[in-house]
């Protein structure tokens, strides 16, 4: 009796040491703690949170994802799909926003170049003319006509 307790004190103690170990190791710079349990080890990426059930198939060694079923796993993911959702429809709409306001905005390609001084001085010019034959048309307005000449005929009556 006193052998089996020895025996299976010893495997304990074996197999907190290579957890102890392994996770030191681990913990040291590796990216994965790996885990004894029965038929294999839970392999957990520290990076991504991901764990796997790692077990001997035949001769080699595979590692399949250990799915989360619990509720607050399933609120966190429904979470963060509606936010995913949000933001692409956010993204979507701020893209269709550019798209219409680009031509009101700027040419193709959004860069906007300021006028050269000569394009400049051409739509100044352009402007003085305009107010010179406006400024012009407002005097002959109020200068008088001139009376009609004095061997002109009046124009019959009725006409225009």
């Amino acid at each position: 009796m006193r052998s089996k307790i020895a025996c299976g004190a010893t495997l304990i103690a074996l197999a907190l040491t290579t957890v102890a170990v392994a996770d030191t190791a681990d913990n040291i710079g590796g990216r994965f703690t790996m885990s004894p349990v029965d038929g294999g080890f839970l392999r957990l990426d520290k990076e991504t949170g991901a764990v796997a059930m790692c077990a001997r198939s035949g001769t080699a060694w595979s590692c399949t994802p250990v799915e989360d079923h619990t509720p607050a796993a399933a609120a966190e993911l429904s979470k963060l799909e509606r936010e995913n959702r949000d933001l692409k429809d956010r993204v979507k709409a701020l893209e269709d926003s550019l798209e219409t306001k680009l031509p009101l905005e700027g040419p193709p390609g959004g860069k906007a170049q300021l006028p050269t001084e000569q394009e400049i001085d051409q739509a100044l010019d352009y402007l003085e003319r305009v107010y010179k034959k406006v400024r012009d048309r407002v005097k002959d307005l109020d200068n008088p006509l001139p009376p009609p000449p004095a061997d002109a005929t009046p124009p019959p009556k009725g006409s225009l």
